[in-house]
């Protein structure tokens, strides 16, 4: 069982209404077309074309954590294997 860097890492997103930053995950980011703000509890529509940057860069870092677990699960951990 491996750990989920996605649910783990995160990034702020900027509540339009309260105009602060909250931190959510990857995975909720990712995975939510609205998220709920941890401030003034309104919801920060992810659809919205000011997220596009943010949604692009965590589909980036998504798909580097994803090739870099895929990667790590043909590497032996055997100490007498040598390559």
């Amino acid at each position: 069982m491996g750990l989920d860097a996605a649910s783990v890492l995160k990034r702020s997103v900027l509540c339009s209404h309260c105009n602060e930053h909250y931190y959510f995950t990857l995975r909720a980011i990712a995975e939510n077309p609205e998220l709920r703000c941890h401030g003034c509890g309104s919801s920060i529509c992810l659809r919205d074309s000011v997220y596009e940057p943010l949604l692009s860069n965590v589909r980036t870092i998504l798909e580097a954590i994803h090739a870099a677990q895929s990667a790590a699960s043909f590497v032996s951990v055997d100490p007498t294997v040598t390559v």
